[in-house]
């Protein structure tokens, strides 16, 4: 496959001809001046999509948990901190390290929030801003369709609780 920098250069040649000939067709300055402007949107686009979308750790690893488990009442017993952070590792760019504080899946994204932080309001509440964001963003986090319904019922029943 040719580069979209041989490509630009090929055309900014070209471009420099008065009837650039490609094969057996003779193109206009306009066009050729056109396929260069295609070309370099092109890249700008396909770099756009290659980058990783930055979260939390956090929130990169509620992504994953809701991604592979949302039909399931309770993760497996065997699911690792370290499985989870691999998964993320592939999809998101983190924008913080810290990884202290959360030793168990259910630590990061319990099952059932509202039992899980009926005593303690400040964690509920760091766990609510963590969901807002990733519903108000839910297309470009989740793959499965139904792990974004999954997150928004979550989000509710936590602003209710």
């Amino acid at each position: 496959m040719i580069g979209s920098d041989v490509l630009l250069r090929h055309l900014q040649k070209l471009g420099e001809e008065e009837t650039p000939l490609i094969g057996s067709n003779k193109y206009t300055l306009s066009q050729v001046r056109l396929a260069e402007r295609i070309v370099q949107d092109l890249r700008c686009d396909l770099e756009k999509a290659s980058r990783k979308p930055k979260l939390s750790r956090r929130r990169a690893f509620i992504v994953i948990l809701e991604d592979l488990y949302y039909d399931l009442p309770e993760y497996p017993s065997e699911l690792t901190l370290e499985n989870i952070h691999k998964r993320a590792s592939q999809r998101f760019e983190y924008m913080n390290r810290n990884i202290k504080a959360f030793t168990t899946p259910t630590e990061i994204h319990p099952k059932n929030p509202c039992m899980y932080y009926e005593d303690n309001s400040h964690g509920k509440a760091r766990y609510r801003a963590a969901l807002e964001h990733l519903v108000s963003g839910s297309s470009i986090y989740f793959q499965e369709y139904k792990a974004e319904v999954s997150i928004r019922r979550i989000y509710e029943d936590v602003q209710l609780c």
